[in-house]
């Protein structure tokens, strides 16, 4: 088991058929897909990932990565931070045809070569589990939110048949 000190490359198909588990910490900026987050570089992304094979004979990994990263908020457009948990279950595949033969509930990790990068796995897993928008419970900077009431006409969408609503009244 590797824990603390992270490799750099993995071996899927050895890793898999020595059961390895592999847990530590990095940080943001070691994820070069993820140094657009430039306020987030120095957090940890923590790693727990076990390598296995199943009853089939199919090799696997789960586990969790988990960090924080500083988002936008789609609403108020101030920092956000956002807590990313992905929860890893993939099975290994060296081809596409073999990718496509696996059942619809198991989801493929296409193994390139004999080794591959920890930070490809990560970055991936991370960027697919980052929220579709990014919001604040409750903005900071909200108008409606400062005064502590919102007057009604505010909190109201536009009715696009107000306006005839009064011409109506007019005829009466």
């Amino acid at each position: 088991m590797f824990s603390g000190q992270l490799p750099t490359y993995l071996d899927p198909r050895k890793y898999a058929d020595q059961e390895r588990v592999i847990e530590g910490e990095a940080r943001v900026g070691d994820l070069p897909r993820l140094r657009e987050y430039r306020e987030s570089l120095d957090q940890p992304v923590r790693i727990r990932l076990a390598f296995s094979r199943d009853d089939d004979g199919r090799r696997h990994v789960r586990g969790r990565v988990e960090t924080t990263l500083a988002l936008v908020c789609q609403r108020c457009l101030e920092t956000v931070e956002s807590r990313i948990v992905a929860d890893v279950d993939l099975v290994l595949v060296w081809t596409e045809e073999q990718a496509k033969a696996l059942p619809a509930d198991l989801d493929p990790l296409l193994v390139t070569g004999e080794r591959m990068t920890l930070a490809e796995v990560l970055e991936e897993e991370l960027l697919l589990a980052l929220p579709l928008i990014a919001l604040h419970d409750q903005c900071p900077n909200s108008p409606l939110e400062e005064s502590g009431e919102a007057d009604e006409e505010q909190i109201k969408p536009d009715n696009p048949f107000a306006v005839l609503a009064r011409l109506k009244g007019r005829r009466k």
